[in-house]
């Protein structure tokens, strides 16, 4: 009994000591349970830095140890503590390090013989904006034309890739960056890499330019890259040549050759510097065909030669040369000059015509008054003209003034050789002629000579024609009245800056003959179509009278209302029923015409056996046809008449039809009427027969003669039709 308390007592003690280990050895597990610790790192956190703390029941060095499976992971665990520690650089996008880290890590308990937990542990990293925008191809170039209309995409498939993940800050922005040629170019949209022309661009002002360009994504802040545009500009035919002077001098020679031109040689160039098309000069006609049988100009080189001796009188006026440069690869682009030829020395001018570089003599003047042109554009420094006087020599020291005008002193001054210079620009709106003296003294002589000079401005054309509007569209607002022509439609509106000159429209297009515009700009539609589209394009260029002529152009467009539209389609229908209608009535009238001559066949014939009772004429060959004419009696013949026995001739057969109607009507008359009438009835009958037999008689000689006796039955169908 003793022995069974003690063993009693022994294991319950023992049952006492093992319980509370076993439940309360709960070492490795994690705080607040689970079976996988998550932790979410930046992916620009720097090496060294703490990660997280794993949640770990236990204390590391003491009760429990803790180590990483991995051998070569991007973090561990720090000696003594639960802390993970980044070992190596984490990114997000993968380039400098892992995305994701994925390690186990294995926890032991100590002075225990059971194995170690593991514990999994997930690291997931996380993105930040540190990629800046990469372009892609840069820096960018192109080649751009000088005509360029604004609004053009100059340039597509401008591009930068961010390497951050997929939102704001992977999204890319384009920008152009101030600069000195920032405003000629910018992007469609901040999200699109195109470029669009903003502003004209002028060859002739600047070849080459480049724009800096800037990407950057939507973080905050930003990251960006800067790249550069370069523009290459490509000249165009957009300018005319144009002459080194205005106007050149030269002198007539008393026989053929080569004449000098002064200041210069006549020279002129392309203004399109990138395209210097090769230039032909030639003469343009001024006086008929006198110049072209005097002067001859050298195409290339423009060397102006005399090719004959002037008579006596053409030689003392001076002459002035209208020389024409083009373009040869392009004839509508062209510049003006002249040649002022003043007459030879030694030969007397006219006292009314001003001379260039005549000789100078003394201080006396050509009695009369000098007259002269001058263009609008001429510039200060212009040869405007040369006083012509006579004298002793031309060394002496002669003093020429204006005096009179203080407008004309401002105008012009007087050099001392007597040629008049402008001092300033012109303005023919304000003064268009100018007339004033000029006074010459000699030194040492109290004897002074003056002389009356009247200079004329000729109106330059100094400004092109311009429209109001870039572009014109006008509609036809009542399609009922469209009929009636004229129709106003619309006004061009244009203006031009030089006073005197006028202007004029044309019109180009398909359509063009359609309208007409006025000398006002009024546009009219003076014809009319059913086959109207929609919308009518056309060009409208208007030109002035200024020398040379200008021009513009600007594009109009004519839209119908679709009432008006659905008007020409209605006419158009209209026209084709009405066609119809007129082939119907022709095809009608043909077929009653047939009918209507048919018609009248059937008639004579029936005039001719109604009629034909006087007798019956001789057979012209005698050939019995009284077996055909019998048999085609018995055809015709009715099976009443067979039974009856009534008439057995052919005579008689002919004419049942005809009178059979009396025979009906009177039928029941016949016992009560004598019987002479039945007698009467009978020899007209026979009479009749006897006229229509003699007809059948004659068919058949005609048919015997045609065809040497063969039968036709179709000749007797037709006689039958017909009688």
């Amino acid at each position: 009994m003793v022995l069974k308390c003690t063993l009693s007592v022994l294991v319950c003690s023992l049952m006492f000591t093992l319980a509370p280990s076993q439940l309360l050895d709960n070492r490795c597990y994690l705080d607040g349970g689970g079976s996988a610790v998550n932790f979410f790192a930046n992916e620009d956190i720097t090496v060294g830095a703490v990660v997280g703390s794993l949640r770990v029941l236990g204390d590391p060095g003491k009760d429990i140890v803790l180590t990483l499976r991995e051998k070569d992971s991007p973090v561990y665990i720090a000696p003594g503590t639960k802390d993970l520690i980044v070992a190596k650089p984490l990114d997000k996008e993968g380039l400098i390090g892992p995305s994701a880290v994925f390690v186990n890590v294995i926890c032991e308990r100590k002075f225990s013989d059971e194995a170690g937990i593991i514990i999994p542990v997930n690291i997931r990293v996380t993105d930040v904006n540190d990629n800046a925008p990469m372009w892609i191809g840069a820096p960018y170039k192109l080649n751009l034309s000088e005509v360029t209309v604004i609004g053009t995409r100059i340039l597509q498939g401008i591009r930068a890739h961010d390497l951050d993940q997929p939102g704001p800050y992977s999204t890319v922005e384009y920008q152009t960056l101030p600069g000195p040629y920032s405003d000629y170019v910018a992007f469609v949209t901040p999200l699109e890499g195109t470029l669009v022309l903003k502003k004209y661009i002028d060859y002739e002002t600047v070849q080459n330019f480049t724009v800096k360009i800037r990407a950057q994504d939507q973080g905050k802040p930003p990251k960006y890259s800067d790249t550069f545009v370069t523009i290459r500009v490509l000249d165009s035919d957009d300018q005319n040549p144009k002459f080194d002077r205005d106007v050149y001098y030269g002198q007539l020679l008393t026989e053929q050759g080569d004449i000098r031109v002064s200041p210069e040689a006549i020279r002129a160039e392309d203004q399109d510097r990138g395209i210097r098309a090769d230039i032909r000069y030639s003469i343009v006609s001024s006086n008929g065909s006198e110049d072209e049988l005097n002067f001859e100009i050298h195409p290339n080189t423009g060397n102006i030669r005399q090719t004959r001796a002037l008579a006596p009188v053409q030689a003392r006026h001076s002459r002035t040369i209208v020389v024409k440069a083009t373009q040869v690869d392009n004839p509508d682009r062209y510049a003006l000059t002249t040649v002022i030829l003043s007459p030879p020395k030694g030969v007397e001018t006219s006292l009314s015509v001003l001379s260039v570089q005549p000789p100078v003599g003394g201080a006396e003047f050509v009695r009369g008054t000098f007259y002269a042109t001058v263009r609008e554009d001429a510039k200060p420094g212009t040869k405007v003209s040369q006083l012509t006087n006579h004298g002793k020599g031309a060394e002496e020291n002669v003093r020429y003034g204006i005096v009179g005008s203080p407008l004309a002193q401002e105008q012009f001054r007087v050099g001392p050789s007597g040629e008049i210079m402008l001092a300033k620009p012109l303005n023919y709106r304000r003064t268009p002629q100018y007339s004033f003296a000029i006074e010459s003294s000699t030194p040492g002589s109290d004897r002074n000579t003056s002389t009356t000079v009247v200079i004329d401005v000729l109106p330059a054309n100094m400004w092109e024609p311009r429209f109001r509007k870039p572009f014109y569209s006008f509609a036809i607002e009542h399609p009922m009245h469209v009929q009636q022509l004229p129709m106003l439609v619309g006004r061009i509106e244009a203006a031009d800056g030089d006073r005197t000159d006028e202007l004029s429209f044309v019109l180009k297009g398909n359509y063009s003959n359609l309208f007409r515009v006025d000398p006002y700009g009024n546009l009219w539609l003076v014809s009319n179509r059913t086959d109207l589209p929609v919308a009518m394009r056309l060009l409208a260029t208007v030109t002035d009278t200024g020398t040379p002529p200008k021009s513009a152009t600007v594009p109009v467009v004519v839209k119908l209302k679709p009432e008006t539209a659905s008007l020409t389609s209605n006419l158009l229908i209209v026209n084709i029923v009405v066609a119809c209608a007129l082939g119907l009535l022709l095809i009608g009238g043909f077929v009653r015409c047939v009918y209507r001559r048919r018609k009248r066949k059937v008639s004579s014939a029936e005039q001719i056996v109604g009629h034909g009772v006087g007798g019956v004429p001789p057979m012209k060959h005698g050939v019995d046809s009284s077996r055909f004419l019998l048999q085609r009696a018995d055809q015709r013949m009715p099976p009443s008449m067979h039974t009856s026995g009534r008439l057995t001739d052919c005579a008689a057969s002919s004419t049942l039809g005809s009178d059979n109607q009396d025979f009906m009507d009177h039928e029941g008359e016949a016992p009560r009427r004598p019987q002479i009438h039945n007698t009467r009835a009978l020899e007209r009958e026979e009479l009749a027969g006897q006229n229509l037999n003699h007809l059948l008689l004659q068919w058949q000689e005609k048919y015997d003669e045609k065809n040497n006796g063969t039968e036709d039955m179709s000749i007797d169908d037709k006689l039958i039709v017909y009688f």
